[in-house]
């Protein structure tokens, strides 16, 4: 006789399914408190969010750099990013099961505590990458309440980001030494180079600072940390890569000099972070500083320039000279400053645009009253009967009144704030005539837009660090017609005292002075390049003395000296002189000292008509300082830390030789009249 069905009894299926019930209520009701405590209790991403600032210049030369908020050169740092090699030996050193546990492994706890037992003392910790980095989000003491708080953590990485996501946060945050934190930070700072491709032994020692990132700091214990990069590659041996035998230690943070901390404090306000490749090209860069320098300023005050493409892209930017001025600290180029008579061209232009003048249009240059505005020229003279050309060309201020009166001043500050040109008027002030003599803030950034428009047929094009430019499509100023008139007739502009006509393409260039010469500005374009020059004291007093054509635009032409004819090559091609002037390969090649000024053969204006001299300015790069100038055989007596100059007694021919400490030189012929 066969016994009851059990599974079939009614009292038996209820109670299984009761169970089963019961199962999946505690299931969720788990699940529901893991998702309650996770949203309560989110893990502190702010170390991993605050991350540093490093500009590379065109061809990826570290130009500046700025920690983050808590003092850590740190960049977010994607594992698409890195070797993969490195990846399959941090996984094989540090979490050989990371792919399959949910954040915690617990046969590496076993193992960890079986080893704890039997031998006394931790052998390995136990710890997956997931925990490591739950502690390198929110850093605590070495304790087993820590230890069940990585844990804890650590499995809510990988429920919220994902295996891959925890990878990446690791990579972040790992400690590489110094203030040095994230697989990024340190191949660039430590190796000089991305870490999308890693030797063997930069691998390992990045693998090996990470878990001793004092006592094996490169740096300081060369010796300490070669023997361990060495005993992990021996019992784990790499496959498939590159050995170069020794430690890879170069430690280029050591040479990470501010050579850009201008741009670099403007993307910082931008909010920018990360690793960031500009347009600024580090020797023109640095050319620029040594020019500004090395040229006296205006007293108690500074120089400030940039050099920018036709395309808007910025070349260079020096926003101080490092003078020791009263607010010498800070960056003119943002500044709102006067800028005197440099609006004049776009004034003209816009009224060649709308046919109410024309180059040889006669106008007059005589007293006159604009309502209660009666506005006199810079030198207190009237010039009469003259031309639309010569007014602009010799800066009367009379003729640019009336041109403005002509077309509005309401018309152009609208059309130059359409074109992305800002104009800052005084407060509760309305555009008036004023704005054709400086009466306006400028920053150099918005006049070195406008003048680049003039470059551009007109059209006026955003100004930016981003490289590679990105083509757009820019907003009209002013006619290609009206843009081209306004080029020749600043290429006509008389050049300063000292300056030589040569074979190279005329400077078309303006220059302006504030009311109560608190400002010298000197702006030009030649073939692909617009180069800013302002002279002043960032406090806004006067200096008295001080004139566009006499104190910037020298220095202006002394720029355009390091400048090609054009920038058409592009930056991954560029050998490392080939696109660069004759004056800019000398200044940056080791052979030797070179005269950039004054050019060989050339013809120099020294003597005026009333007898005036003016002095002859002395360039030189290259070699070994200090230099020895000698002109006809006879040295130059030159103090230490003046600019050299050469005075001449008569017009005639002129030897200028140049010597350094290792007494190699060079030497030039030039006329002087």
């Amino acid at each position: 006789m066969k016994g009851p069905r059990w599974s079939g009894h009614p009292r038996c299926t209820i109670t299984w399914q009761r169970g089963l019930a019961g199962f999946l209520a505690v299931l969720l009701g788990l699940a529901a408190a893991l998702y309650a405590a996770d949203r309560i209790f989110p893990p502190d991403m702010k170390r991993a969010e605050q991350q540093a600032l490093l500009l590379q210049d065109m061809r990826g030369e570290l130009l500046d750099g700025r920690v983050s908020a808590d003092d850590a050169w740190r960049f977010a740092t994607q594992r698409e990013a890195v070797d993969p090699r490195y990846l399959a030996l941090l996984l094989q050193v540090e979490d050989r099961r990371f792919w399959f546990h949910p954040g915690v492994d617990p046969l590496s706890l076993i193992r960890a505590g079986f080893q704890l037992v039997t031998r006394g003392h931790i052998v390995s910790g136990g710890s997956t990458l997931a925990m490591q980095t739950a502690r390198l989000l929110t850093p605590h003491r070495h304790s087993l309440r820590g230890k069940i708080y990585d844990m804890l953590r650590g499995a809510q990485l990988e429920w919220r980001y994902g295996r891959s996501g925890v990878l990446d946060l690791y990579l972040t945050l790992a400690p590489e030494s110094r203030n040095i934190e994230g697989i990024r930070a340190a191949s660039l700072l430590w190796l000089g180079h991305e870490p999308l491709h890693l030797s063997a032994e930069e691998s390992a020692l990045l693998i090996v600072m990470a878990r001793h990132p004092h006592s094996l700091r490169p740096d300081r214990h060369p010796v300490a940390a070669r023997a361990e990069v060495a005993r992990l590659l021996a019992t784990r041996p790499a496959q498939g890569w590159e050995r170069r035998g020794a430690l890879p230690y170069v430690l280029h943070i050591s040479h990470l000099v501010h050579d850009a901390p201008g741009p670099l404090n403007w993307q910082w306000r931008r909010g920018l972070r990360g690793v960031y490749q500009t347009s600024i090209d580090r020797r023109l860069q640095v050319s620029l500083a040594g020019i500004l320098h090395n040229t006296p300023p205006p007293p108690g005050g500074t120089w400030a320039a940039l050099v920018v493409r036709r395309n808007g892209s910025i070349a260079a930017w020096q926003g101080n000279a490092g003078n020791g001025c009263s607010g010498c600290a800070g960056d003119m180029i943002t500044a709102w400053r006067s800028p005197g008579s440099t609006l004049k061209p776009a004034i003209y232009g816009l009224a060649f645009q709308l046919g109410l003048l024309a180059p040889d249009t006669v106008i007059q240059d005589r007293a006159s009253h604009f309502g209660g505005y009666a506005p006199r020229n810079y030198d207190r003279i009237f010039h009469g009967t003259t031309t639309v050309r010569t007014a602009l060309q010799r800066s009367y201020n009379l003729p640019a009144v009336r041109a403005l009166d002509m077309i509005g001043a309401g018309y152009f500050a609208g059309t130059m704030d359409a074109a992305g040109v800002r104009l800052k008027l005084p407060p509760n002030n309305s555009p008036s005539l004023a704005l054709a003599l400086g009466g306006v803030g400028v920053t150099p950034l918005d006049l070195a837009r406008l003048y680049v428009a003039f470059a551009n047929q007109g059209v006026s094009h955003p100004l930016g660090l981003e490289w590679p430019v990105e083509p757009t499509p820019g907003t009209r100023l002013i006619g290609a017609r009206a843009s081209r008139q306004i080029l020749s007739i600043l290429g006509g502009t008389p050049l300063p005292k000292g300056r030589a006509e040569t074979g190279q393409t005329r400077v078309a260039f303006k220059t302006g002075t504030s009311y109560g010469q608190r400002d010298a500005w000197a702006v030009g374009l030649r073939g692909d390049w617009a180069v800013v020059v302002w002279a002043g004291r960032p406090d806004g007093t006067a200096v008295p003395g001080i004139t566009g054509l006499g104190t910037s635009a020298p220095v202006l032409m002394h720029v355009f000296d390091l400048l090609p004819e054009s920038d058409d090559t592009p930056a991954d091609s560029m050998p490392l002189q080939g696109a660069l002037s004759p004056a800019l390969q000398k200044l940056h090649e080791n052979r030797g000292p070179q005269i950039v000024q004054p050019a060989n053969g050339g013809m120099v204006e020294c003597f005026d008509q009333d007898g005036h001299v003016t002095p002859l300015g002395l360039v030189a790069s290259g070699g070994v300082e200090p230099y020895r100038w000698m002109v006809n055989g006879v040295p130059l007596d030159i103090p230490t830390g003046i600019t050299p100059s050469w005075t001449p007694d008569s017009p005639g021919f002129a030897h200028i030789a140049l010597v350094d400490a290792t007494g190699a030189g060079s030497a030039v012929d030039i006329r002087v009249r």
